[in-house]
Protein backbone atom coordinates (compact mmCIF):
# COMPACT_ATOMS: atom_id res chain seq x y z
CA UNK A 1 0.00 0.00 0.00
CA UNK A 2 2.64 2.46 0.91
CA UNK A 3 4.34 1.81 -2.58
CA UNK A 4 1.26 2.77 -4.09
CA UNK A 5 0.90 6.56 -2.13
CA UNK A 6 4.85 6.90 -2.91
CA UNK A 7 4.16 6.22 -6.61
CA UNK A 8 1.48 8.48 -7.02
CA UNK A 9 2.66 11.23 -4.82
CA UNK A 10 5.86 10.97 -7.06
CA UNK A 11 3.61 11.52 -9.96
CA UNK A 12 2.35 14.57 -8.05
CA UNK A 13 5.54 15.97 -7.79
CA UNK A 14 6.39 15.16 -11.63
CA UNK A 15 3.10 17.03 -12.72
CA UNK A 16 3.93 20.20 -11.00
CA UNK A 17 7.56 20.52 -12.17
CA UNK A 18 6.37 19.88 -15.72
CA UNK A 19 3.39 22.41 -15.61
CA UNK A 20 5.55 24.61 -14.07
CA UNK A 21 8.33 24.72 -16.41
CA UNK A 22 5.98 25.20 -19.13
CA UNK A 23 4.20 28.22 -17.30
CA UNK A 24 7.41 29.51 -17.26
CA UNK A 25 8.73 28.79 -20.26
CA UNK A 26 4.99 30.33 -21.64
CA UNK A 27 5.81 33.28 -19.02
CA UNK A 28 9.08 34.10 -21.09
CA UNK A 29 8.35 33.25 -24.86
CA UNK A 30 5.09 34.90 -25.34
CA UNK A 31 6.26 38.83 -25.63
CA UNK A 32 8.72 37.44 -28.13
CA UNK A 33 6.35 35.28 -30.13
CA UNK A 34 3.51 38.44 -29.41
CA UNK A 35 6.51 40.81 -31.48
CA UNK A 36 7.38 38.82 -34.05
CA UNK A 37 3.94 38.15 -34.78
CA UNK A 38 3.56 41.80 -34.89
CA UNK A 39 6.58 42.02 -36.77
CA UNK A 40 5.00 39.47 -39.39
CA UNK A 41 1.91 41.66 -39.80
CA UNK A 42 3.79 45.01 -40.36
CA UNK A 43 5.85 42.95 -43.10
CA UNK A 44 2.57 42.15 -44.47
CA UNK A 45 1.51 45.81 -44.84
CA UNK A 46 4.68 46.89 -45.97
CA UNK A 47 4.73 44.16 -48.84
CA UNK A 48 1.23 44.58 -50.31
CA UNK A 49 2.60 48.60 -51.04
CA UNK A 50 5.55 47.59 -52.39
CA UNK A 51 7.54 49.14 -50.01
CA UNK A 52 11.08 47.68 -49.46
CA UNK A 53 13.04 47.08 -46.09
CA UNK A 54 15.55 45.13 -44.83
CA UNK A 55 14.23 41.70 -43.80
CA UNK A 56 16.66 40.49 -41.99
CA UNK A 57 16.75 43.64 -39.44
CA UNK A 58 13.45 43.72 -37.35
CA UNK A 59 14.07 47.02 -35.92
CA UNK A 60 14.05 48.67 -39.43
CA UNK A 61 11.28 46.49 -40.17
CA UNK A 62 9.27 48.62 -37.36
CA UNK A 63 10.92 52.12 -37.93
CA UNK A 64 10.25 51.59 -41.65
CA UNK A 65 6.60 50.75 -41.01
CA UNK A 66 6.02 54.02 -38.32
CA UNK A 67 7.26 56.00 -40.86
CA UNK A 68 4.90 54.97 -43.85
CA UNK A 69 2.13 53.58 -42.56
CA UNK A 70 -0.98 54.99 -40.57
CA UNK A 71 -3.16 52.21 -39.02
CA UNK A 72 -6.80 53.29 -38.63
CA UNK A 73 -10.02 51.55 -37.59
CA UNK A 74 -13.25 52.21 -39.34
CA UNK A 75 -16.76 50.92 -38.57
CA UNK A 76 -14.94 47.64 -37.74
CA UNK A 77 -13.05 47.77 -40.74
CA UNK A 78 -9.10 47.88 -40.57
CA UNK A 79 -6.73 49.72 -42.78
CA UNK A 80 -3.81 51.31 -43.40
CA UNK A 81 -2.75 54.43 -45.26
CA UNK A 82 0.65 54.96 -46.72
CA UNK A 83 2.01 58.29 -45.91
CA UNK A 84 3.85 58.77 -49.01
CA UNK A 85 1.57 57.68 -52.21
CA UNK A 86 -2.01 57.82 -49.53
CA UNK A 87 -2.75 54.53 -50.97
CA UNK A 88 -5.38 52.61 -48.53
CA UNK A 89 -4.69 48.66 -47.61
CA UNK A 90 -7.68 46.95 -46.04
CA UNK A 91 -7.49 43.97 -43.77
CA UNK A 92 -10.68 41.20 -44.78
CA UNK A 93 -11.18 37.69 -42.73
CA UNK A 94 -13.53 35.08 -43.06
CA UNK A 95 -13.88 31.50 -42.93
CA UNK A 96 -12.18 29.12 -45.40
CA UNK A 97 -12.84 25.54 -46.00
CA UNK A 98 -10.68 24.45 -43.13
CA UNK A 99 -10.48 27.57 -40.60
CA UNK A 100 -10.29 31.22 -41.22
CA UNK A 101 -8.65 32.98 -43.87
CA UNK A 102 -7.06 36.58 -43.07
CA UNK A 103 -5.81 38.87 -46.52
CA UNK A 104 -4.69 42.19 -46.58
CA UNK A 105 -5.56 44.51 -50.06
CA UNK A 106 -3.69 47.40 -51.32
CA UNK A 107 -6.19 49.52 -53.31
CA UNK A 108 -5.76 52.62 -55.94
CA UNK A 109 -9.48 54.11 -55.86
CA UNK A 110 -11.38 50.88 -56.77
CA UNK A 111 -8.20 48.54 -58.40
CA UNK A 112 -6.01 46.14 -56.41
CA UNK A 113 -2.53 47.17 -56.40
CA UNK A 114 -1.43 44.21 -53.99
CA UNK A 115 -2.93 41.31 -52.14
CA UNK A 116 -1.41 39.19 -49.38
CA UNK A 117 -2.33 36.23 -47.15
CA UNK A 118 -1.73 36.92 -43.93
CA UNK A 119 -3.49 33.78 -42.53
CA UNK A 120 -5.18 30.89 -43.40
CA UNK A 121 -5.43 26.60 -42.31
CA UNK A 122 -6.00 25.12 -45.89
CA UNK A 123 -5.24 21.86 -47.16
CA UNK A 124 -1.49 21.01 -48.38
CA UNK A 125 -1.45 21.39 -51.85
CA UNK A 126 -4.92 22.40 -52.61
CA UNK A 127 -6.34 25.56 -51.16
CA UNK A 128 -3.37 26.36 -49.16
CA UNK A 129 -2.74 27.62 -53.37
CA UNK A 130 -3.90 30.79 -52.11
CA UNK A 131 -0.57 31.57 -50.63
CA UNK A 132 1.44 31.02 -53.78
CA UNK A 133 2.82 34.50 -54.94
CA UNK A 134 1.80 33.57 -58.89
CA UNK A 135 -2.30 33.30 -57.37
CA UNK A 136 -1.36 36.34 -55.23
CA UNK A 137 -0.50 38.50 -58.27
CA UNK A 138 -3.45 37.56 -60.29
CA UNK A 139 -5.32 39.96 -58.40
CA UNK A 140 -3.06 42.86 -59.24
CA UNK A 141 -5.10 45.27 -61.75
CA UNK A 142 -8.59 43.47 -60.94
CA UNK A 143 -11.32 45.88 -60.03
CA UNK A 144 -12.79 45.55 -56.91
CA UNK A 145 -15.82 47.76 -56.60
CA UNK A 146 -18.43 45.16 -56.62
CA UNK A 147 -16.19 42.49 -55.48
CA UNK A 148 -14.75 39.35 -57.28
CA UNK A 149 -16.58 36.69 -58.62
CA UNK A 150 -14.77 33.15 -58.88
CA UNK A 151 -14.75 31.63 -62.28
CA UNK A 152 -13.57 28.10 -63.52
CA UNK A 153 -12.53 28.77 -67.12
CA UNK A 154 -9.07 30.13 -66.65
CA UNK A 155 -10.09 33.35 -68.13
CA UNK A 156 -10.79 35.92 -65.56
CA UNK A 157 -11.82 39.28 -66.39
CA UNK A 158 -10.95 42.60 -64.35
CA UNK A 159 -14.08 41.70 -61.54
CA UNK A 160 -13.13 38.13 -61.51
CA UNK A 161 -10.20 35.45 -60.18
CA UNK A 162 -9.46 32.24 -61.46
CA UNK A 163 -10.40 29.42 -59.13
CA UNK A 164 -8.02 27.03 -57.61
CA UNK A 165 -8.11 23.38 -59.26
CA UNK A 166 -9.20 20.80 -56.77
CA UNK A 167 -9.76 23.95 -53.95
CA UNK A 168 -13.49 24.80 -55.42
CA UNK A 169 -14.49 25.46 -51.52
CA UNK A 170 -11.25 27.59 -50.81
CA UNK A 171 -12.11 29.91 -53.58
CA UNK A 172 -15.92 30.24 -52.92
CA UNK A 173 -14.76 30.93 -49.46
CA UNK A 174 -12.26 33.98 -51.02
CA UNK A 175 -15.26 35.09 -53.26
CA UNK A 176 -17.81 35.64 -50.04
CA UNK A 177 -14.53 37.33 -48.11
CA UNK A 178 -13.78 40.01 -51.29
CA UNK A 179 -18.17 40.78 -51.42
CA UNK A 180 -18.72 41.23 -47.47
CA UNK A 181 -15.33 42.95 -46.94
CA UNK A 182 -15.35 45.05 -50.54
CA UNK A 183 -18.89 45.93 -50.69
CA UNK A 184 -18.17 47.05 -46.52
CA UNK A 185 -15.24 48.79 -47.82
CA UNK A 186 -16.84 50.53 -50.46
CA UNK A 187 -20.20 51.46 -48.21
CA UNK A 188 -18.49 52.67 -45.10
CA UNK A 189 -14.57 54.13 -46.14
CA UNK A 190 -14.89 55.51 -49.88
CA UNK A 191 -18.95 56.45 -49.78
Amino acid sequence: MNNRYWMIGLLVIMAVICSSSLAFVNYKTSPVIERNREITSMRTVLDVFGISYDIENSDSIIETYKQRIIEREVEKLKLFNEMESGATAVSLSGSGFQGPISIVVALDGKTISGFKVVEQRETPGLGARITEQEFQDSFIGKNASGGLAMIKSGNAGLREFDAITGATETSKALEKIFERGFKRYFEVVVK
